[in-house]
């Protein structure tokens, strides 16, 4: 293919050639060109019109970060047939991705005449750059230097042993902005843990709200201007209140419990809460729930929203919290340890539960400990309480304490009692009712303390006694000596009479 040299006037040599194959209906990398000449041009804000920079190392960086400037290269060119001859020396050119970069890479086996001039290489290297669609004699502050570096280190008339790479252009890289961003540290602590409950401290480092930053915009090698987003919020910061005290610094907020309890993190509204409220409590959503500390003044309220046959509490879960509210069922093998307990529906009878204080149960079914219990239905179930028991209905079971009431007794239950046992209504048979303290743990204990204290006692009477005895012994040693003196001081007189 070949066709007379056309002279084409563009600001974009790549579209220039693009439009004249479209014309010609050739293959575009049939094509080459020659730079006849360029002219760099630059409108500020304040003009009316491009006007020609002739020195180009004499733009500031304010020309290139200000949005209102406008940069434009216009090049004059010859485009005439590509001529597919070998070139001594080969150039690769590569650039990043917004064009705030460009590298030159020298292929091995390039081969330098000893008369290779610096305007040459220069030459070879802007083509390169034209058909990438940078601009040239500009973004280039160090490119003179680096060709005369090239020309004096390789060897001429030799091959090039290795690859040489160099910058070729290097406009002004954008800084992308920093989106604020928040840290939940407290699913940090709590992931390290069988609990996916949020219980603190107070005191404690819950939630870092990293700030945003504004990033700052560029200018690319084609002098197009690089303008940076603003930074997303998304509107995370929290919004808080009195359980919460902050930390602030020019780089990020950080948010401390200003009191014990589980942290509620709903939207953007944080707070620190004494009531957990749970929908349910199984290993699939909660898996185990540990409050910590008892001394906390924290508790749980678990309102069930599920169908009733399901249980509030599943199979399998554990549950130590100082108060507890469960307003479902508690499922098989369920262990339960609390200070507090309220349960509104009925408990499996392979479950456990120890409750330091009261126990307040619908229906129980299941083996429980506690200081004082009040329940409505015992089926089937054992009660051992430090004080009381008071059943509303009874009818089999076991209810151990020192005083047990039980407002209707029916069949095939066990009582017993240290002080009393007061049926108020029998309507059934097949019932034990026992005083026996020595049946009763907390008499045990109470028996165990006086038998301590009755021991304790007599060892510091046997303490006392035995050093009284010491004391006598040794008074009676000084009686004995006295009277020998008398005996001898009567002696010596009667013998002075004599």
């Amino acid at each position: 293919m070949s066709f007379t040299p056309v002279v084409r006037t563009s600001h974009s040599i790549v579209k220039s050639l693009l439009e004249f194959a479209k014309d010609r209906k050739i293959d575009v990398r049939t094509l080459d060109f020659e730079l006849l000449s360029f002219e760099t041009l630059m409108k500020r804000e304040i003009d009316l019109e491009y006007k020609v920079i002739k020195e180009t190392k004499h733009l500031s960086k304010d020309d290139f970060l200000n949005s209102s400037t406008l940069f434009v290269q216009e090049y004059s060119i010859n485009v005439l047939p590509l001529k597919r001859v070998a070139k001594e020396i080969q150039i690769s050119l590569a650039a990043n991705k917004l064009k705030t970069k460009a590298i030159v890479t020298i292929l091995p086996g390039s081969l330098f005449r000893k008369d290779l001039t610096l305007e040459k290489v220069k030459e070879m290297i802007w083509l390169k750059k034209l058909r990438a669609g940078l601009y040239i004699d500009i973004f280039e502050p160090n490119l003179d230097a680096q060709i005369t570096k090239l020309i004096k280190i390789v060897p001429p008339d030799k091959p090039l042993s290795k690859e040489l790479k160099f910058t070729v252009a290097l406009g002004i890289d954008p800084i992308p902005p920093v989106d604020g961003q928040i840290e939940k540290l407290y699913e940090e602590k709590n992931s390290q843990s069988n609990s996916i409950i949020d219980s603190v401290d107070k005191g404690e480092l819950i939630v870092r709200y990293l700030k945003e930053k504004d990033g700052s915009n560029g200018r690319s090698c084609d002098g197009k201007y690089i303008q940076m987003r603003e930074p997303r919020t998304k509107n995370l910061m929290p919004i808080i209140d009195e359980t919460i005290l902050t930390n602030e610094n020019k780089d990020f907020i950080e948010y401390f419990a200003n009191d014990d309890g589980y942290i509620s993190h709903v939207g953007q509204k944080l707070t620190i809460s004494k009531t957990l409220k749970l929908e349910g409590a199984d290993f699939k959503y909660t898996a185990n729930i540990d409050g910590g500390d008892s001394s906390k003044d924290v508790s749980v309220h678990i309102a069930h929203k599920k169908s009733h046959s399901e249980d509030a509490v599943g199979s399998g879960v554990t549950i130590n919290v100082k108060d507890l509210n469960i307003d479902g069922s508690v499922g098989s093998n369920v262990n339960i340890s609390a200070q507090e307990l309220k349960i509104d529906a009925q408990t499996h009878k392979n479950s456990k539960i120890d409750v330091q204080n009261s126990a307040n149960v619908k229906l129980h079914r299941g083996d429980m400990r506690a200081n004082d219990a009040e329940i409505d239905i015992l089926e089937s179930g054992k009660i051992t309480a430090h004080r009381s028991i008071h059943v509303k209905k009874m009818l089999g079971g076991e209810a151990i304490a020192p005083i047990v009431i039980v407002d209707e007794l029916l069949s095939n239950a066990t009582i017993i009692a240290s002080e009393y046992i007061e049926i108020r209504s029998l309507n059934g048979t097949n019932n034990k009712l026992i005083i026996n303290p020595n049946a009763i743990e907390s008499h045990h204990k109470e028996l165990e303390e006086l038998q301590n204290k009755a021991k304790a006692k007599i060892a510091e009477l046997k303490s006392i006694s035995a050093d009284l005895d010491e004391r006598l012994q040794e008074h009676l040693k000084q009686t004995d000596r006295m009277k020998t003196f008398q005996q001898r001081v009567l002696k010596s007189q009667k013998d002075k009479r004599v």
